[in-house]
């Protein structure tokens, strides 16, 4: 199916960037679908189903009586995801290892200009100690995190990413290791690939300009780098990031995209512009089962410090029709080399059900501070009978305050978190999962079908 692109690769050497434009009219022109149109819209579920149909869809289940809609782009999605990835789930952590950062993005907690933000860098020792946790519950995917920090992501970043490997190498595991930072070069991609990473984590916010200019006011993320390591001055941030899945698969990784609905009013043009991004790269790259392509899903969510949330009162709330997003991500990318992503913005059940009506790949047990799998450390070290005493000393300094328990460490490290999100432990996950008919995979890859 043609995409929007208005640039073809290789032109000029320019990549792929969205036909805006041609999108919004799009969206514009599609009428909500009623429950009857929609069944025989989704009559052709299986093939890529046109802008225009997923337009109508969504628009439908934008509406506060779309509830109809929603339930049947559900279950039809839910018929083909059983169809292409069988019961299977695979699971990710993230490992945040700093939540400084240099850019000024006014609906994000990790903003330069959020002084109210407690910020904090973890050593690789402890960063590396989370990265065992994780791995100790059978996680084999990690992934590493910071905010718009260089220093982290030049000196730290390829440092964890070597010795994640070796981890794996000894412990004889065929794991997965992504990051999630600002957008880089091709030559700074190919360095973290040969360092050991596999995939590249990026969310690109809002594929409108206008939009993307009027949150994000400066650093990094609004100009672009170069391959020195400098910010560019007078840079295309947003082009910049668009463009940087493109200079990831040219450095040999895997990649994921993703826009932050809600950021933009215009939901549907934003949801039309990620999955016309996720085509046209399944068109021009080998994206396979083997090498697969994520769909995020990340939602304007309020921010930890309530103090300094710049977020509207009256933002889109996306909780309840989660898995119907989910689900039209699915029927617009039918092939089982995307992946949908739920992640934990939303309420467990939630994202356990977008799991089961879309997505074979999710997160479990994730704490989205610096440092937020120490308490869980501690707590095993302590039932392990054995001294929890240096490591806590290490937990204090980090911190800078002297805390009583494992429940106290866990509230301070949650205060350094980018987004309110939802916590429960990976076994909680797991029995949810169950419960709804889902299975975790064992490894970090996609099992046949049957499983």
């Amino acid at each position: 199916m043609p995409c929007f692109a208005s640039t073809a690769i290789g032109a000029e050497n320019r990549l792929y960037s969205p036909d805006l434009p041609a999108l919004k009219a799009v969206g514009a022109a599609a009428a909500p679908a009623d429950t009857n149109s929609a069944r025989a819209i989704l009559s052709r579920a299986g093939q890529p189903l046109s802008y225009g149909d997923l337009a109508s869809l969504l628009k439908a289940v934008l509406l506060p009586s779309g509830a109809g809609v929603a339930s049947i782009v559900c279950e039809c999605s839910a018929r083909l995801r059983r169809k292409l990835f069988g019961i299977a789930v695979i699971t990710m952590a993230p490992v945040e290892i700093a939540n400084t950062c240099l850019s000024d993005c006014l609906f994000c907690g990790w903003r330069r200009s959020n002084q109210i933000m407690k910020r904090l860098a973890i050593p690789d020792d402890l960063a590396m100690l989370q990265v065992e946790y994780l791995v100790g519950l059978g996680i084999h995917h990690i992934e590493f995190v910071s905010g718009d920090d260089i220093k982290a992501v030049r000196e730290s970043l390829p440092r964890l990413i070597a010795q994640t490997r070796e981890l794996f190498r000894r412990r004889g595991i065929d794991g997965i290791i992504s990051f999630c930072t600002l957008a880089l070069t091709e030559r700074q991609y190919r360095d973290l690939k040969s360092a050991g990473a596999d995939a590249m984590i990026l969310w690109q916010e809002t594929y409108d300009r206008c939009v993307f200019k009027q949150h994000i006011k400066g650093g990094p993320k609004a100009s672009g780098i170069d391959d020195d390591w400098k910010q560019v001055r007078g840079g295309d941030g947003c082009r910049f990031r668009i463009e940087s899945q493109e200079r990831a698969l040219r450095a040999g990784l895997d990649v994921a995209l993703g826009s932050m609905l809600g950021l933009n009013p215009d939901i549907c043009a934003d949801f039309l512009a990620a999955v016309d991004h996720a085509r046209y790269l399944a068109a021009h790259y080998d994206i396979t089962p083997e090498h697969p392509m994520i769909i995020g899903m990340p939602i304007w969510n309020p921010i930890t410090t309530q103090a300094t949330d710049l977020r509207p009162a009256r933002a889109p709330g996306m909780e309840t029709i989660f898995p119907a997003i989910a689900g039209l991500y699915m029927l617009a990318l039918p092939r089982r080399s995307v992946w949908i992503f739920p992640n934990c913005r939303v309420s467990m059940d939630q994202q356990i059900e977008a799991a089961r009506v879309a997505g074979v790949f999710t997160s479990t047990e994730v704490k989205l501070g610096p440092g937020g799998y120490l308490p869980s450390i501690l707590k095993n070290i302590r039932h392990g009978n054995s001294g929890t005493e240096a490591l806590w000393r290490r937990a204090a300094d980090l911190v800078k305050q002297a805390v009583e328990s494992e429940e106290e460490l866990a509230r301070v490290l949650d205060e350094h978190e980018q987004f309110v999100h939802h916590y429960h432990t990976h076994e909680a996950y797991l029995r949810a999962m169950e419960r709804a008919g889902l299975r975790l995979a064992a490894r970090a890859s996609l099992p046949a079908t049957d499983d």
